[in-house]
């Protein structure tokens, strides 16, 4: 009998080496099945598991709000100096299940007035110590957002999409959300709220001049954009000023007074959040108008270089401005409403009652007490911390309201 057939039966028997080599080729196929689908997927929704991961609130039971502290609350007007919101692959004109900050919600926090901040640029392992003034994070955000493609390099144009997002959602709002421009604009939310409307104030800030891109001009291009606050630094030093968190920690440059001026002239709010101590210093002895530090903790509370020391309070008192105190754990060292009130409680002590406000720093990838509805639980809590009434109408609203009315453009005004 020939060996023939049994030589080929042995050919045809696929050995040990065979048969790995064909798993190992299924396995590779698998993989680059499930390599191209998860690339799909984060195409697709990336910013939105960002968002759910960044941007939480604390698992612990809320202290229930009193009929008393509701009342209270209920009676002043409310305003948020910082909010990140409008960075995130989210309708604010819907309800959401993640994140802080949208539209419904903020009707129902019945607040007055919302910043929101326009982040155009932060650097990859952003930190509170040192970080390069050459690293740019947020152009893979704005690709995994589906924004425009001018965004995905351009930091100009990701505040103008920003900024064009929120007006957006005020056309569609039916009245309810208002993009304030104007001194004009802000009495019409004060009068609407007075009789009962449901309306809330957007107004427009920046996280960084870094967007001028050595282009004073780019000033006028973001007001009329209806930019009407600017931080003039961000986590990294730029050609305006020194960042707390950057490499060299600078003042405030020629380019930067230059700047400083021009904004004053606009009637946009100068913001110090960020800002190295030395810009903070330089910025105050040449400012004319009231400025704010929208969102901060207090050293003393809370030590670390990204809060204010007592003696940056009593300089912002002194210009007439106003502290917003942070609700995130870097801030204020805590993870509940006590941890805000002992902050607020120190600030005011230090700085006195009329310039301290609120500046949550929602949606900034931070883990909150609360999302903005939970806004009512600081009553308690700041009377916990010694505030009266009046000091916490001053707090959740009045002193920050005084500021936006001085600074924010006439135009009845020759």
């Amino acid at each position: 009998m020939s060996d023939q057939p049994t030589t080929v039966a042995r050919d045809a028997a696929p050995t040990r080496f065979q048969r790995a080599r064909r798993w190992g080729k299924r396995i590779g196929l698998v993989a680059l099945v499930l390599v191209v689908a998860l690339g799909l997927l984060v195409a697709n929704s990336g910013g939105r598991w960002i968002d759910v991961y960044a941007n939480s609130v604390h698992n612990s039971d809320p202290r229930p709000v009193s009929a008393s502290d509701r009342a209270t609350y209920d009676r002043v007007p409310k305003v948020d100096l910082h909010a990140d919101s409008l960075l995130w692959d989210r309708d604010l004109a819907q309800r959401n299940g993640r994140g802080h900050v949208d539209l419904p919600r903020l009707l129902e926090a019945g607040v007055t007035v919302q910043v929101f901040g326009l982040v155009t640029k932060v650097p990859y392992g952003n930190n509170y110590d040192s970080n390069p003034s050459d690293e740019d994070a947020l152009g893979l955000v704005a690709v995994l957002n589906h924004w425009p493609r001018s965004t995905w390099g351009g930091i100009r144009a990701r505040a103008l999409h920003q900024a064009a997002r929120l007006h957006g959602y005020a056309a569609a709002s039916s009245d309810q959300l208002v993009v304030l421009r104007t001194v004009a604009d802000l009495e019409g939310v004060l009068a609407r709220r007075a009789a009962g409307e449901p309306v809330v104030g957007g107004l427009l800030g920046l996280e960084g001049l870094q967007v001028l891109e050595d282009d004073l001009a780019g000033l006028d291009e973001l007001f009329e954009a209806g930019v009407r606050m600017g931080g003039l630094a961000h986590f990294a030093d730029n050609e305006v000023a020194g960042s707390l968190s950057g490499e060299d920690k600078y003042g405030l440059t020629e380019f930067g007074a230059a700047a400083v001026r021009r904004m004053q002239e606009l009637g946009m709010i100068i913001d110090l959040a960020h800002v190295s101590p030395a810009a903070f210093a330089d910025t105050l002895a040449i400012a004319t108008r009231p400025v704010v530090v929208s969102h901060t903790g207090v050293t003393a509370t809370c030590p670390g270089n990204r809060n204010l020391s007592d003696d940056q309070l009593r300089a912002v008192a002194a210009n007439g401005g106003v502290v917003g105190i942070g609700f995130w754990a870097g801030a204020v060292c805590g993870t509940d409403a006590a941890a805000i009130a002992r902050a607020i409680a120190h600030a005011v002590a230090v700085a006195g009652i009329d310039h301290v406000g609120l500046g949550s720093d929602f949606d900034g990838t931070t883990t909150t007490p609360f999302d903005v509805t939970g806004l009512p639980q600081l009553v308690a809590a700041m009377r916990d911390a010694g505030l009266s009434d009046a000091d916490i109408h001053q707090v959740l609203g009045g002193n920050a309201l005084r500021v936006l009315m001085a600074a924010l453009p006439d135009p009845s005004t020759p």
